[in-house]
């Protein structure tokens, strides 16, 4: 195993009539094989942002992790647009998370629970990859850009829990050291 990045990943995919219409990624990489730093990652139809400090980092997290993570009914992954900016990641593990990146602030809130997780096959590009996070499942989520909220809400069955607004802190990604047969 090669390991690639640690640090912290809350995101949130807002729905709109049962069709995702907006994903929020935002990335602590306390250490990766590509340095240290943070970066937004904004996926709407048609359009996708990566905002962050280190363009280079912030575009590697997108090419390498944003644009193969997929939820039901995706957003599709475009050509991203690229803004050299601070980003304000401020995570509370016991009330939830805000962030604000060029003119797009994102917030989660609300825990639900909190989970020790590990998947050894997750699937990047056709490459598994390990990975093993504290997930915390949120009961709500928000995007907005410019001042304005984007449509949409989290989706989240509290029964189950579940959430397309989440937590995932303490985030460990590794891969092997050889392609999958």
């Amino acid at each position: 195993m090669t390991l690639l990045l640690m640090g912290a990943n809350p995101c949130v995919t807002l729905f709109d009539g049962g069709l995702p219409v907006a994903y929020a990624s935002v990335w602590r990489v306390d250490w990766s094989v590509r340095g240290s730093g943070s970066a937004l990652v904004l996926a709407e139809p048609g359009r996708v942002r990566i905002i962050g400090p280190d363009p280079d980092l912030g575009r590697w997290l997108g090419a390498e992790f944003n644009r193969h993570i997929r939820l039901e009914g995706e957003i599709p992954w475009s050509e991203p647009e690229s803004t050299t900016a601070p980003v304000d990641f401020r995570l509370d593990l016991a009330t939830g998370f805000t962030a604000a990146a060029d003119d797009v602030e994102v917030a989660i809130t609300g825990p639900i629970e909190r989970y020790l997780t590990r998947k050894d096959d997750y699937d990047l590009g056709g490459v598994p990859h390990l990975l093993s996070t504290v997930w915390i499942p949120c009961r709500a989520g928000s995007i907005a850009v410019g001042g304005a909220p984007l449509p949409g809400a989290a989706r989240v069955d509290e029964a189950a829990p579940m959430s397309s607004a989440f937590i995932a802190d303490a985030e460990v990604w590794c891969t092997a050291d050889h392609p999958r047969k």
